[in-house]
This record gives structure tokens, sequence and C-alpha cells, in this order.
């Protein structure tokens, strides 16, 4: 197909979801589901159109897109499912019977959807929708839980309502979340139409590789594993654990060589992420979850505590934030915790500031501190978003904005939430965290982890080259925790 052919097809599909009033699209990743959105807003929008994703990585990613289309700012709304029904939540609170606003786990965001919900039951909240916007559109949404589902029918007879998404790729069920099933919850609400099938991320960069990944896709989808035998992709040995960190580290090392391109590392659990990052001297930083529980965690623990306690928490935070702090501040740690004060040569400038916010509860203290461990001869920050946002929050309380750092840190994390966030050029993250996302390089730290949902999603990140660790060059996924029961596509 030439690229006017194809140019002029992806024209024709963003038509066709665009004139439907409740239309559901499914297509593989890397096939151009967000342009699609992307292409119907700007030439078929007739007023100003909801954008809905799930993520505000993804609302980055849409945003980006509709500014290469040129699409004015007035023309859409662009929010997270959670954002956008908080906002209608939060601005009718007697109506919406709201008893949280401010949110910080998926029960507080139930209570959110289930008070978004109820107020779409009222005529005049319908009329108000109405007037405000001329249709919706949702990306991802096999990433919905059945209560945000829930609001998004009750929309249908309010507003035109598309959604897009690929239900191989949704991995959001943990904890409480309680993740839809597409023939039983999507199927009953909205008409088929029929989406693209060319892999466009990987059409300049490597179209081996995009080939080869749609047929991975269906090959997951009947539970097969994969060969990499004769696979486009590096693969390196992840047998022996030794060899594998070894490997690890190397491939990481590798690919940021590539200058000016991004990488992603992706490991399953966060942990493990942390663990690469604090290994990679600085050229990896984590990628870390709005919902950024440490962060909550530790400004609580600021919040509540003085004298040796708080310095403590100060120095935890750091040591989860860089190397070198758990390490060589040990023994002031110790110290502090018999309450006593060592005796130190190497780490006198880290133990004062300590020693300061021990004596004196402003956050200034603490501010300070933060910045002195930073100058830790050769300490390596690998989680700077924890840390950034730890500095901004201490900033809000300083500035009046609030007077505890609790409620600073959700500040925070509610603006990040809003306004999408830029990742590093190399990073290492979850699937859980990048899916959605584009880049040059991809690598899979332990393919062997993988159930075939998020095995899929960590695959098709990248759209220049892949390397996989794996135990063999034969991947069988793991045990799939709730089966996709989804339409072969």
């Amino acid at each position: 197909m030439s690229i006017c052919e194809s140019g002029r097809k992806a024209m024709d599909e963003a038509a066709e979801l665009a004139k439907s009033l409740r239309g559901a699209m499914i297509a593989a990743a890397g096939c151009g589901k967000t342009q699609i959105i992307a292409t119907a807003v700007s030439n078929h929008g007739g007023g100003r159109e909801l954008v809905l994703t799930h993520t505000h990585a993804g609302v980055e990613a849409i945003r980006t897109r509709l500014v290469k289309f040129k699409v004015k700012e007035k023309a859409c709304h662009v929010d997270t499912v959670a954002g956008w029904a908080l906002r209608l939540a939060t601005a009718f609170p007697n109506s919406s019977r709201l008893q949280n606003a401010k949110p910080r786990n998926s029960a507080d965001y139930s209570a959110v959807y289930s008070a978004a919900t109820r107020l779409l039951g009222f005529r005049s909240i319908r009329e108000i929708l109405h007037a405000s916007y001329s249709g919706v559109y949702v990306d991802e949404y096999q990433d919905c839980t059945v209560e945000q589902h829930a609001l998004l029918v009750a929309l249908l007879d309010t507003l035109p309502c598309r959604i897009v998404g690929d239900p191989l790729q949704g991995i959001f069920d943990f904890g409480d979340n309680k993740p839809i099933r597409w023939e039983e919850h999507v199927a009953p609400f909205y008409v088929d139409v029929p989406g693209p099938t060319t892999p466009w991320r990987w059409e300049k960069g490597n179209p081996e590789l995009g080939m080869w990944l749609k047929d991975v896709r269906a090959k997951l989808f009947a539970g097969e594993g994969i060969d990499l035998r004769d696979a486009p992709v590096r693969w390196l040995d992840g047998s022996d654990p030794t060899r594998k960190k070894a490997n690890q580290v190397s491939a990481c090392f590798a690919a940021a060589k590539n200058a000016g391109e991004t990488v992603i590392a992706i490991d399953r659990w966060p942990n493990l992420c942390h663990d690469i990052a604090s290994r990679l001297n600085g050229a990896y930083s984590c990628v870390e979850a709005i919902d950024l529980n440490d962060l909550y965690e530790f400004a609580a623990r600021i919040d509540e505590s003085s004298g040796y306690e708080r310095a403590i928490a100060v120095l935890e935070f750091a040591g989860g934030c860089m190397t070198k702090v758990k390490g060589e501040l040990g023994t002031i740690r110790s110290a502090f915790a018999e309450r006593r004060v060592p005796k130190v040569q190497k780490h006198k400038a880290e133990l004062d500031a300590l020693l300061a916010v021990r004596d004196d509860n402003c956050l200034r203290a603490v501010q300070q501190v933060l910045k002195t461990l930073c100058q830790i001869p050769g300490a390596i920050i690998y989680r700077r978003e924890l840390l950034r946002e730890m500095e901004r929050a201490i900033q809000a309380v300083l500035a009046g904005e609030t007077a505890s750092l609790t409620e600073a840190a959700w500040i925070v994390r509610n603006r990040a939430r809003q306004r999408g966030r830029l990742l590093p050029r190399c990073a290492v993250g979850t699937t859980l965290r990048v899916k959605g996302l584009e880049f040059d390089h991809a690598i899979l730290l332990d393919a062997d982890d993988y159930d075939a949902r998020n095995l899929y999603v960590a695959l098709t990140r990248a759209s220049r080259s892949l390397t996989v660790i794996s135990r063999s060059r034969l991947i069988q996924p793991a045990a799939d925790r709730t089966s996709p029961r989804i339409r072969r596509t």
C-alpha cells in the first residue's frame, strides 16, 4: 500500500469512527489508535470534543498528536477518565454526594466514579454536558474498570461516545480493580467500527519487527508461546542469575549510546526497576506511578514526626531515591535511632544538615538536607521524579499554598495528573507505567516473568530495536490471572 493510499485509508477509518454515535474500534498496538482519534477530532469535530484516556502519559501522547494536527486548544479537552470524573463530581458536591474530594487509592476513586455517574441522572447536569461538549472519544478503553465503564455508558444518552482499544493490552487487573471484559461489557452498548491493521509504529524504523509482532499477537491470542530464534530482535541469555544481571546492565548501557533516541527498560515489578536503575550510573531514571504512594507515605511520616524521628524519615526517603545514602550514612541513621549524635568525619556536612532537621520543624531544613544529600560524591539519583515531587511539595508548603506536607503531596501529584509529564530519554518502568508510550528502543529485562498481555505490551513499546532477556529463545508466557475473553481481530 502506498503512502497516499494508507493516508486515505486512515482518513476513512477516522471518518467512520467520528460519524458513529457509539462506535467501538479494536486495533493492535502501534497501528494508530491514538492517531485515529486525533484525525477524527481534527477533521470531524463538531464543537468541543472530550478526549479521555487512563494515564497522564497517555494524555501527553494525545495532546502531542493534536498539536501536530494543529487542533486548537478550545476545540477539545483532554483528560484522564479519573481526572475528568473528579472534576465533574467536585463541581457539584451536593448532588454527587462525593465524600472525599482528594482521592488517593482505588477505593477512593471508585467512590468518585459512582458520584460522577450519579450526577448523570440529573437532567440539568446532562444539559450542561451537552452544551459543553459535542462528543466523547475514549482511548485505551480496555483499561476501564467496571465503575469507569458504567460512568461512560451513562454518557451515551447525552453525547456521542466513540471508543478505541486493544483487549490484549488490558493489564490493569490488580488490587481492587475490576477490569471490563470486552465481549461482556462493550459489545452490548457499542457498535463495531473496523480499525487499522497496518503496524505504523515500525514502518520507518523497523518494518520487519512490526510484521513479526503482528504474528506474535496472533500467537498470544491463541495461548501459544513465541519463538525468538529467527525473530528480528536481539536476544540475551537470562538463564543464569549472575549472567542475567550483567546482561541487563550491558544492554541498558548499549542502548543509551544511541544519542538523541529514547530507551525504555521494562521489568514486571517496581522494586526490580529501582534496582536496575540504581546500577546504571544515573543514565536511567524510573517511571513513577501517578498515585505515588512512596511520596504520600513519606510526606505523612515527615508531617507526623519531629526530632530524631523526622531526621530518620528524611534519611530513609532520600535512601530510596539515590545511592550512597543507605550505605555511607548508615552509621548516622543507627545513632539517630538510639537518640544520639555520632562522631563522623567524612559526612559532617550531611550530619549537620540532618541535625538541623532534628532541631527545627520548619520544612526549609528538610529542603536543605535533600540538597546536601544529593551532593554526596558518587551518589546516583535513580528516582528523580519522586525526589522532585517531594521538593515541589515542600516548596508548596513554604510558599503558603497549604499547611501540611501531606496535603501538598496530593496537590503536586494532581498537577502532574492534569498537565502530563515528559519522560527522561532513558527510563526504566513496569508495563503498567509505560503502556501506551512509544520509544525508539526497548529492553525486556526478564521476559519470562510476563503473562501474555504484559508480554505483548512490553514487546510493542519500541519502534526501532527490541532486546529480550530470557532463559530461552522460546518463551511461554506466565499463567494469566484472568483470561482476556476477547474476540480475535
